[in-house]
């Protein structure tokens, strides 16, 4: 058995006092650094507080949660479980599931099918046109299908124009969105064959002298659409106001420009929705037709195609996770509805709708945890005031979307940097780092809301939401409040 001289014990015994000592000081610092961080942290609660203590929240209607992505720990929360009505917001979780369930890559056919023979440029039957839903079957995607068809040495076409639409159910508005609706372009009916989000562009010139007529231009230009043009040119000095309508009348749409312009005045543009998507393309796409020298016979009509028709083109549609750019940087409702029903009738079966597709939404909400009573949601827009989330659950769906590098890129790439583009392009929020700043807003009469991205001073990554009901300011007013506490966050730093 080993014994120890009075030399090694007193050694032992120095070493464990230095240890002691050491670990001691260790703790002191790591203690004076917590303090140190607890007092930044307090001190940007306090920040964030009085930003909020403004009187178009006066009601206190309003949820807020900044949370770290690098620490997984709340910075800041208030009424962070509790719902609220969301706005575009919504759109934020639509993207999510579409990136997961359809993936990034994934495209939107359109297909051209017959019956008929193609013989010395001659197409010798029907010709249809069906859409799968593509939300982005715009101007420069409709070209390359017709120049497509041009290319099989068609010049003639002894048949109708056939327009399938059965891919999606026939409802072309949520329910719960407002029973009476105009002509707004946010508002556009939805189709499984759409073109151009469903709308069309009215452009008006003053004329030269005061009692002319206007110009306008209506694009895309076609036999569906129909123009009554009564307004005229005023003086300089004199006041003006333009109106420009839509009317719907049995398989097309009347155009009506009324009032007057002031001469000088710079060309005015005009965004309308369309009453009838299926016939609206399939005419649309016959005008395409005409101008790259295919003429057809007979009708334009809407119909289904035949079980033996074989597929002459199939036009696909840009990647999915170039179309989100379009549905988060400028807030498109189409887009995102036009999503929904996809979900539905990819995932589950055709015809698709809104509510097979939300079933998704569903499913992810509860694979994070969520259960029916955490939330409510009628549409993928957020159009509909009957949505309700928690800042919890945007926050909670930017967490798992970051984790996620499969779709992260894609997700993040789809958002609206402040002061740069799309819906915040006019949003100045004065600070050196603001490109950090990746978010999606949220507009109702008397909401607004606020989500995403940002970097602390010190590169910390923040997920935060702000959701903002029944306000007592316009809505610029409510905006600025928000810019404040994203401000907030880029100066915030753990540690001087």
């Amino acid at each position: 058995m080993k014994t120890f001289t009075h030399k090694e014990t007193l050694q032992h015994i120095i070493l464990r006092i230095f240890f002691a000592i050491f670990i001691l000081a260790i703790s002191a610092v790591v203690q004076a650094e917590e303090k140190k961080e607890n007092r930044d942290i307090l001190k940007f609660d306090k920040d964030i507080r009085e930003a909020l203590n403004h009187s178009c929240l006066k009601k206190g209607e309003f949820g807020v949660k900044f949370y770290s992505l690098d620490r997984r720990e709340t910075l800041f929360q208030y009424r962070q479980g509790d719902l609220f009505v969301p706005a575009s917001n919504v759109k934020l979780i639509t993207t999510a599931v579409a990136l997961k369930e359809l993936g990034p890559d994934f495209r939107f056919n359109t297909k051209l099918y017959t019956l008929g023979k193609i013989e010395n440029g001659v197409l010798d039957g029907d010709l249809y046109i069906k859409g799968f839903g593509d939300p982005k079957l715009v101007t420069e995607q409709m070209w390359l299908l017709a120049s497509a068809l041009k290319n099989l040495s068609i010049e003639e076409i002894r048949g109708d124009l056939i327009a399938d639409e059965s891919y999606f159910d026939s409802v072309r508005r949520i329910k719960t969105w407002k029973k009476k609706f105009g002509s707004e372009p946010y508002n556009a009916p939805l189709g499984a064959l759409s073109f151009n989000f469903n709308t069309v562009k009215v452009l008006a010139t003053a004329g030269q002298k005061a009692g002319e007529k206007i110009g306008v231009i209506v694009e895309p230009n076609s036999d569906y659409l129909k123009l009554q043009n009564r307004a005229i040119t005023r003086s300089r000095g004199r006041r003006y106001h333009l109106i420009v309508n839509r009317t719907k009348k049995d398989d097309s749409d009347e155009i009506k420009v009324t009032g007057s312009l002031r001469k000088g005045t710079k060309l005015a543009k005009y965004y309308l929705n369309i009453s009838y998507p299926a016939i609206y393309t399939a005419k649309t796409f016959k005008s395409f037709l005409s101008k790259v020298g295919i003429v057809i016979n007979g009708r334009t009509r809407i119909g289904i195609v035949p079980a033996k028709a074989r597929i002459l083109l199939k036009h696909k549609s840009e990647p999915l996770a170039v179309i989100l750019r379009g549905l988060n940087k400028f807030s498109n409702n189409f887009v995102a509805e036009q999503l929904i029903k996809t979900l539905g009738a990819v995932k589950e079966s055709v015809p698709g709708s809104t509510e097979k597709g939300l079933k998704f939404v569903n499913k992810y909400l509860k694979d994070l945890g969520f259960g029916e009573k955490d939330y409510k949601l009628d549409d993928g827009s957020g159009l509909s005031r009957t949505n309700k989330l928690s800042p919890n659950i945007l926050v909670k769906t930017l967490e798992d979307v970051y984790d996620n590098w499969e779709i992260y890129p894609e997700f993040i790439s789809s958002l609206a940097v402040i002061g740069q583009e799309g819906s915040v392009k006019k949003r100045y929020l004065r600070h050196p780092r603001k490109g950090t700043v990746r978010v999606k807003t949220g507009t109702l009469d008397f909401v607004s809301a606020l989500s995403g991205y940002f970097q602390t001073l010190d590169g910390e990554r923040i997920a935060f939401s702000i959701l903002m009901n029944d306000l007592r300011c316009q809505a610029w007013s409510a905006q600025k409040i928000q810019d404040k506490l994203v401000r907030l966050g880029l100066n915030f730093k753990r540690l001087d």
